[in-house]
């Protein structure tokens, strides 16, 4: 996620990109096991994870699926300010079957995103993550919204985050750069990893999207490497005037007195070439003579087919009906030699 400090236009469309992008990434982490329910969470105070979980969840509502964001962090509550709603009941309320999710749930301004704020001063709440009662709220959640997104407090801090990563699809760590120290990343990935949860990546949050990135420094950035002066290059640039449709002119040929009409001045060199268009739109001109007619031969008679005769079969080299019976002896031959039989011969005449 990019840093606060840029301009609130360009900061808005890198965000919602960003937020994008890691909807993406979320729904294409696991054809067989679809993610639907995410915890987000970080190692220490102040890395954003709040601020990652409301743009991940309008990211989501956006793209048309019903989306459920939840406030998990029940000793410091803060997105219901942000978001600009306010419940009359929470999550806990729903555990204990005072009213129902439909009752509970607010709508948030974004379309088809919806809000579960938690009461103030929840005694215990990793003790009620850990309960029957938030299982059955979670399987609610699970079948009444296509997503729920946890907001949960920091995991070296609390271990709420640690429970309940054991029982959504994926937790997502957020990690602000130049904020967060190695070893208390260490420590969060180990006491996650720990807990047997699906620790399905870390957000980088807080980046400088003008550095680094081509991308955003050649839309966003105003410095080096970007579009410095937008405006004096948009001050420059040609202005775009439609061209409008050019009408045939049914003015007639000037005509002199003399009643011959006026010549036009012929330009110099070979006229210009037409294009396909023009070729092929042009109607094929008729011909100056018409051909003339062709004698066509008159078709001779179909004959009768007739019988070949010995001695044309002779001509031709071909064997005839007289060589039948001569075929038919020499197979016979051949069939008693095989046999081992004696046979009969025969005379040269017969041959």
């Amino acid at each position: 996620m990019p840093r606060r400090n840029q301009r609130a236009e360009e900061q808005g469309q890198a965000v919602a990109n960003a937020a994008q992008t890691l909807f993406a990434n979320i729904r294409f982490m696991s054809v067989d096991n679809p993610v639907h329910v995410l915890a987000i969470t970080s190692s220490v105070p102040n890395e954003g994870k709040t601020f990652v979980s409301m743009n991940l969840a309008s990211a989501i509502a956006a793209s048309g699926a019903s989306t459920l964001l939840v406030e998990c962090d029940m000793r410091r509550r803060s997105m219901a300010a942000r978001i600009g709603v306010h419940a009359q009941y929470g999550i806990y309320s729903v555990m204990t079957g005072q009213v129902s999710l439909e009752q509970a749930a607010m709508r948030a301004p974004t379309k088809n995103l919806y809000f579960l704020d938690a009461e103030p001063h929840i005694p215990n709440p990793s003790n009620i993550l850990n309960s029957h009662h938030f299982q059955s709220f979670l399987d609610n959640a699970r079948n009444r919204f296509d997503y729920v997104v946890f907001d949960t407090p920091p995991v070296t801090t609390f271990v709420d985050a640690a429970v309940l990563g054991t029982k959504v699809d994926a937790v997502l760590l957020v990690a602000r750069e130049n904020f967060v120290k190695r070893a208390e990343l260490q420590q969060a990935v180990d006491q996650l990893r720990a807990s047997g949860c699906n620790l399905a990546g870390v957000i980088m949050n807080g980046c400088d999207f003008g550095k680094g990135n081509s991308y955003y420094s050649y839309y966003y950035e105003n410095g080096e490497g970007g579009r410095r002066n937008r405006a004096e290059e948009e001050s420059s640039a040609p202005k775009f005037v439609p061209a409008k449709p050019q009408q045939a002119s049914a003015k007639p040929a000037s005509v002199h007195k003399g009643g011959a009409a006026s010549q036009q001045p012929v330009p110099a060199g070979p006229p210009p070439r037409r294009s396909q268009t023009q070729r092929t739109a042009q109607p094929a001109q008729p011909q100056a003579r018409a051909t003339q007619p062709q004698a066509v031969p008159a078709q001779r008679p179909v004959q009768q087919p007739q019988v070949a005769t010995q001695s044309q079969f002779q001509r031709a080299n071909v064997a005839g009906p007289g060589d039948t019976a001569m075929y038919q002896r020499l197979a016979e031959q051949s069939r008693v030699a095989r046999a081992g039989r004696s046979y009969p011969r025969y005379n040269e005449e017969d041959y």
